[in-house]
């Protein structure tokens, strides 16, 4: 299929109604209130693009989500060292112990991911009417070209109607920290097929 304006505009609609109910959910495990919105989202078919816009720290975490039931997909969620060192900072008390630190680290990132990946997809389940939901998410260490690698693997496997949506997410606390961890959507045809199909006067896509 031809990726129309209209289903670009409702699945960017959708990402960003996920992330503000992420949002909340997050702020419950912080010590600061968080604003959880897209910064800057590019809608990419059959794309390599997607490749040249990944953070290229040599040292990332990557968090990946399938997406299971009666619609497939995936989605990486990529933060860098700074970004997790701050995440742990947001939800616990200091600590000297650094290996202690980095199974915090780890454990709140799975949970963030959790948050943001479920929010996202509920809101794809609710507006398509269809039972999707994700899998376990699976967090590696991985170098950028590691995650070029993996990614050009993902796109060698993927349908040449697939699409990905690749988001800068822009996480702001009420002292005003910013950090950009990137979220990236791989999505199948067919799922771009349901979203152009809905009729949008009966969804609240406000």
């Amino acid at each position: 299929m031809k990726l129309d304006k209209k289903t670009e505009r409702i699945a960017i609609s959708l990402l960003d109604k996920g992330y503000k109910n992420a949002a909340n959910s997050f702020s419950a495990l912080t010590n600061d209130g968080i604003t959880i919105k897209p910064a800057r989202i590019e809608i990419l078919q059959n794309d390599w693009r997607v490749l040249q816009n990944l953070k290229s720290e040599d040292e990332l975490i990557l968090l990946t989500t399938s997406m299971m039931g009666e619609l497939a997909g995936k989605s990486y969620l990529i933060f860098n060292r700074r970004e997790a060192d701050e995440i742990h900072a947001a939800c616990m008390p200091p600590k000297d112990n650094e290996q202690a630190k980095m199974m915090e680290t780890e454990a709140i990132l799975m949970e963030l991911d959790n948050i943001l990946s479920a929010a996202v997809i509920t809101e794809f389940s609710n507006y398509l009417g269809v039972s999707i939901y994700g899998d376990v998410p699976h967090l590696s260490r991985i170098s950028h070209h590691d995650l070029v690698d993996k990614l050009t693997h993902d796109l060698k496997d993927t349908g040449i109607e697939d699409c990905f949506i690749m988001a800068d997410t822009e996480f702001v606390s009420e002292n005003n920290s910013k950090l950009r961890p990137q979220f990236i959507w791989k999505l199948t045809s067919d799922f771009l097929d349901r979203i152009g199909s809905v009729d949008t006067r009966q969804k609240d896509l406000v």
